[in-house]
């Protein structure tokens, strides 16, 4: 073996080395974006379900395309509204995300409450018109964008109030 030899045979070493170095970063930053994509993605649906059985059993209902308000007695009232801290109420949506929260109503179903109060539901909201918390004759529609990381996740579902 030559000198000659040895030089080439560890530059096609280095250079097969750095391929399969950057394969493999390759198909681990895929992996990752998958997984966090997977775990955002299971997270969204979870929670629209649960949003979603808790507006099945409403009695009453109201919506302002931003705010979702209704009791299941009609002696409780709750509202879900998108909140930022960087906004007052109603907001502006000039704010790049939001939280989705759940809060008590004071009084009726049009009576009022503590912008920023209530039980946090979901974070990451895109505002809208990307997410849309809506009310058209008896059918909900619950359409919200979630960013978490660089990925992006749309959820929406439609739901009938079945004590309307």
């Amino acid at each position: 073996m030559t000198l000659i030899e040895l030089v080439i045979t560890s530059a096609l070493i280095t250079v097969l080395a750095g391929v399969v170095v950057y394969t493999l970063r390759a198909v681990l930053l895929s992996w990752s974006s998958q997984e966090t994509r997977a775990g955002a993605d299971i997270s969204l649906d979870w929670k629209m379900e649960a949003i979603s059985r808790d507006l099945r059993k409403a009695r009453a209902i109201q919506s302002s395309g931003d705010e979702i308000r209704f009791t299941r007695d009609q002696v409780n009232y709750y509202i879900y509204y998108l909140y930022n801290a960087a906004d007052s109420y109603p907001p502006s949506f000039g704010q790049t995300s939001y939280q989705l929260k759940k809060a008590v109503l004071s009084g009726g179903i049009g009576e009022t409450f503590t912008y920023g109060a209530g039980d946090l539901k979901m974070t990451g909201i895109l505002p809208p018109p990307t997410s849309d918390l809506s009310l058209n004759s008896n059918l909900v529609t619950l359409d919200l964008s979630m960013k978490q990381r660089d990925e992006t996740i749309r959820s929406r579902t439609k739901i009938r109030p079945r004590n309307l």
